[in-house]
Formats: structure tokens, sequence, C-alpha cells
């Protein structure tokens, strides 16, 4: 590979590469581990950075891992981010390779952006001779969950010594395999949880009147919150508000004495969120009090807003225009899911963007992020592998 350029030299290793770091996804992916208990998937990746003679820091407070790479050359410092993290899903693929843990599943890509993250590292080091500057990959636990790993890398210095001077992440994406999305602005909304516990009177079945029914005060909030955000929010505004569970009840004849609902209030804008919690309350509270119940609520302000730095998104086009063709290349419609990357582009301008991994000539509608049947198309790990690696050594131009 002497006589090659750099980009070419690149992609003849990420061919040489592929099988092997297939390979890798498919053993996370068989052993998934949730926000918080990456201990076997972290201790992978720092043996396999390890070995590609890549200096190793592992988080104390965590199973975070962060590897630095100097080149031969002073140059720009990139850092690449990818969350290692499994869902609570039990999965319902039937692929050789699926979880063998009951209950739990890469249902997010996670496997996909660690594998991806270790193909890169392995890259750029066999081409540290060329390369000028440092990369510097974190590997991220508990994204997921709130309060997430992103804050703790930071705070045990993943990002400091040296402090990068870009960061990017890429998501996989029910997009069509061979493109990426990418937007400048916002792209992935601030997200909010929420606990809502509603205290009635139990009672029989037959005498609802001697009793005060937290099922039906907990329907009736369900039904005016999911008013009230389109009639709250300026239709040229995203929010969403979304419960995702719903307990009560131990019987059918007997009338309980509570109801706990959880949920989640997402927007592009971080203070619609802060605003639309003060709304649910004082609907809340007319309710219950109306209806003879009481409630305690309990919400937590999670992930920023995730915006991508406009100069850095031009960037992110001109070298993925360079190695998968500028068709290939198309904006993103923001989401309101939530995502932890946030605190890292709070601190250092970079872009996040979506890796399409749906095959385009399948008969089957693409698989969206969380459903357990989620299967992405594992050619898009050569093609994360070429982008990551080029967004590192095209620094330097």
């Amino acid at each position: 590979m002497a006589d090659l350029n750099l980009a070419d030299t690149i992609d003849v290793l990420v061919n040489q590469k592929e099988a092997e770091v297939i390979n890798i996804r498919r053993d996370i992916h068989m052993h998934p581990e949730v926000s918080g208990k990456e201990e076997r998937t972290s201790g992978i990746v720092a043996e396999y950075l390890e070995k590609h003679g890549i200096e190793v820091q592992r988080c104390k407070n965590s199973f975070g891992v962060v590897g630095r790479l100097k080149g031969s050359k002073p140059g720009p410092i990139i850092a690449l981010r990818a969350d290692m993290d499994a869902l609570p899903i039990r999965e319902k693929t039937g692929l050789p390779y699926a979880s063998k843990i009951d209950g739990q599943m890469h249902a997010c890509g996670h496997d996909v952006h660690t594998a991806v993250l270790m193909g890169t590292a392995s890259v750029l080091s066999t081409v540290r001779d060329k390369l000028n500057g440092t990369a510097i990959f974190l590997f991220q636990p508990s994204e997921e969950f709130f309060p997430g790993g992103a804050l703790g890398l930071i705070e045990e210095g993943g990002i400091d010594n040296p402090k990068p001077n870009a960061i990017f992440a890429l998501h996989t994406s029910p997009i069509p395999l061979g493109k990426i999305a990418i937007s400048p602005g916002p792209v992935i909304g601030s997200v909010s949880s929420l606990s809502l516990r509603i205290f009635g009177r139990g009672g029989h079945f037959s005498a609802p009147h001697l009793a005060v029914d937290p099922i039906l005060v907990s329907s009736n909030v369900v039904v005016a919150l999911s008013s009230m955000v389109p009639r709250r929010v300026n239709p040229m505004e995203n929010a969403v508000l979304t419960f995702g569970m719903i307990e009560g009840g131990t019987r059918d004849n007997i009338i309980g004495d509570m109801v706990v609902l959880r949920g989640n209030i997402g927007s592009l804008n971080e203070s619609l969120c802060v605003k639309l919690m003060e709304d649910l309350e004082k609907t809340v509270k007319g309710i219950t009090e109306g209806m003879g119940a009481t409630y305690k609520l309990r919400y937590i302000h999670g992930y920023p807003t995730v915006r991508n730095d406009p100069h850095q998104t031009t960037y992110v086009r001109d070298v993925a225009t360079r190695v998968i063709g500028e068709s290939n290349v198309v904006p993103c419609t923001p989401s309101l899911g939530g995502e932890d990357m946030s605190y890292f582009l709070n601190k250092i301008p970079g872009a996040f963007f979506f890796l399409g991994v749906h095959d385009p000539d399948s008969d089957q509608p693409p698989v969206i992020n969380h459903d357990p049947a989620f299967a992405p198309d594992e050619r898009a790990i050569a093609i994360g592998m070429r982008l990551m690696s080029r967004l590192v050594t095209d620094a330097a131009d």
C-alpha cells in the first residue's frame, strides 16, 4: 500500500477489516448489556484498542473507555464517539446471532456504533505514520437512560489533555443503506421525563360511588394531557408528550387506590419542555381535585437539545460527498428522541449524523429503533468506518 494515497489506503484497510468488525458487532449483539452494566463490552473495547497500540483510559466511575492515538505529525485533534449500551427488550429477529440474554437486546444500533468505532480505531492505528494530529475514541456507556454516560466521561477528563478541536458521532437510521442524513442546528430534541402518581380511594367494583377510582381519574388525565400539546404549542414549533407506562389495580373486581403513569416530553426547544411541564401540572391538579383524588408529580429535565455546528456539518457533508457521493448525503428530519451527545456538543463544536442501515432492495419496511425486530444491514458498518476514518484524516487537509 506504499504507493496508495491515504484515502485509498483507508478503503483497502476497511475492506480487509470488514469481516472482523462485523464479527465483533455480532459478538456484542449476542451479549447485550443495558445502561450501567457494560462491563463485558467495555473490556472488549479496551483490550482491542490496546492490541492496536492505542493509549487507553478506563473510567473509574463508569464503564467508559477513552482511546487516544497520536499521529506522526502535529495536526487537528478529532474526537469520535460511540455509545455501548443495550435496551431491556426481548429480541424477535430470529437471527443466528440474536441476543443470548433474555429481555435484553441491542435494538438501537449501539452495537453497530461500537463496532464501527473499533474498526475505525484499527484502521487509523495502521496508518498512524501518515496521520497528522490526534484521534480520540470515546466509548460511552449509559446513553439510553438519564443521566447518561456522557457527563461521566467529561468529568473524568475524556475530552481533556488534549481537548478536541471537533467531535463527531453517527447513529443508525432506517434511511437507505449507502446514505447519511445530516443538517445544521437542532437535530435531536431535549427530553424531560415525568412520574405521576394518582391517589384515590379503593373499594368494590359494584359500589364505585363509595370509592375514588384512580384508573378513571388517570384516564381523564391522559386524554386531557394528550390534547394539551397541540393546543398549547405553536404549530410552527415541535413538541411531543407520550405516556409509555400506566400501572394500577390488583384484580378485576377491586377498585384500587393508586395508579402510576410515566412518560416523556420532548422538544427541540428546551425552554418549551419546562413550560409544558408547568402547564401539565396545572391540568393534573385541576382534574384530580375535581374528581376527589390527589397526586404526586416528579419531573426530571433530561438531555439538552443536540445542535450541530454549521461549520462542522458542512465538513461532514464534504467528507461524505467524497466517500459516498453527493447524492447520498441528504438532510435529516429532526427527532425528539433525546441523545446525550448533546453534552459533548455543548463543549466542542461538532456534528451528529445518521447512517442508513435499511436495504433499499428489501421488500420489508424499514425497522425503527427500539423495535424488537430491529436488524440493521451490516454492510453499513464498512461505510461507517470509511466515514469516521476520513473525518479524522481529512481534517488535516
